[in-house]
């Protein structure tokens, strides 16, 4: 199961570990997230004894810079979340057949057509438990099992992604905050 330990992510990280604590919780550190996104991770791994993997590029920073000198996520944020967050979870997928996954329909246009359970190109069996799930049913579990919220939601921050590429916002749509002025709306982690 993968897991970008934001408050989205407690409910299932919550039912995972309490009823199937085996299952290894997959955490993308691409280097760009937030400190808070770190104490939270380690703060529900102690709290629910999650089975953690943590997987990252093995392409370095000075590596990843642009002609221009600036950090690729600056000019090209397609290649970026492909370098630091694709290619290091495909090289764990080929240890495995099944990937459970906290996508959404009411998340982007692309998560509105996914299906319970898909096979991608590589044999993969991908689920997707909470699809149904909307965010007051999120936050009603949250509450009716009084769990813990990413830090950084109080200050505004819906949706928490790498610090370049995400950024407070006020508005309903929780996902406008990443990618901001792009038509972006994945990493690249659950396209086709």
């Amino acid at each position: 199961m993968s897991s970008s330990f934001q408050t989205q992510s407690v409910p299932l990280l919550h039912i995972v570990s309490s009823n199937f604590n085996w299952i290894k919780i997959v955490f993308i550190d691409t280097g760009y997230l937030f400190a808070e996104t770190y104490a939270f991770k380690r703060r529900l791994e102690d709290e629910f004894n999650l089975n953690i993997v943590t997987v990252s590029s093995n392409r370095d920073y000075l590596n990843q810079k642009v002609s221009s000198g600036l950090m690729l996520y600056s000019e090209d944020t397609d290649k970026c979340c492909q370098i630091n967050k694709v290619e290091p979870i495909n090289s764990l997928l080929k240890e495995g057949d099944v990937w459970i996954s906290g996508v959404r329909r009411d998340q982007t246009r692309n998560r509105s057509t996914k299906e319970p359970v898909e096979f991608d190109a590589n044999g993969i069996i991908k689920i997707h438990p909470m699809l149904e799930w909307n965010s007051k049913d999120i936050y009603q579990y949250i509450k009716e099992h009084q769990l813990p919220k990413h830090p950084l939601e109080k200050e505004g921050y819906l949706s928490i992604g790498c610090v370049p590429c995400t950024q407070k916002m006020s508005i309903s749509d929780m996902r406008q905050g990443r990618w901001v002025g792009q038509q972006k709306t994945e990493c690249g982690l659950h396209l086709k």
